[in-house]
């Protein structure tokens, strides 16, 4: 079973989190919304940030934020794909 669409309001606060650069909101969003298991939740700043940055270059409308992030990445040793890096 697939899961459920995300609604309007889940993907503006995740834009707008995402837009603050702001790793501890992206945490509790997690959490909150997509119910992520302890081990995951407590990962450290860095785990979260390198999200935070990969999610942005993969968000359209984010567009703005996409060299921001791909520098930040790069800098780190990192890709902008998702499944891995």
């Amino acid at each position: 079973m697939q899961p459920a669409a995300p609604t309007p309001e889940y993907e503006d606060a995740l834009r707008d989190l995402l837009a603050r650069r702001d790793w501890e909101a992206l945490r509790e969003h997690s959490r909150t919304h997509n119910q992520i298991p302890d081990d995951v939740y407590n990962m450290d700043q860095h785990f979260w940030e390198v999200l935070l940055h990969k999610l942005t270059c993969s968000r359209i409308d984010l567009l703005g934020k996409h060299d921001e992030s791909r520098a930040w990445l790069e800098k780190n040793g990192y890709t902008t794909d998702l499944g891995g890096f």
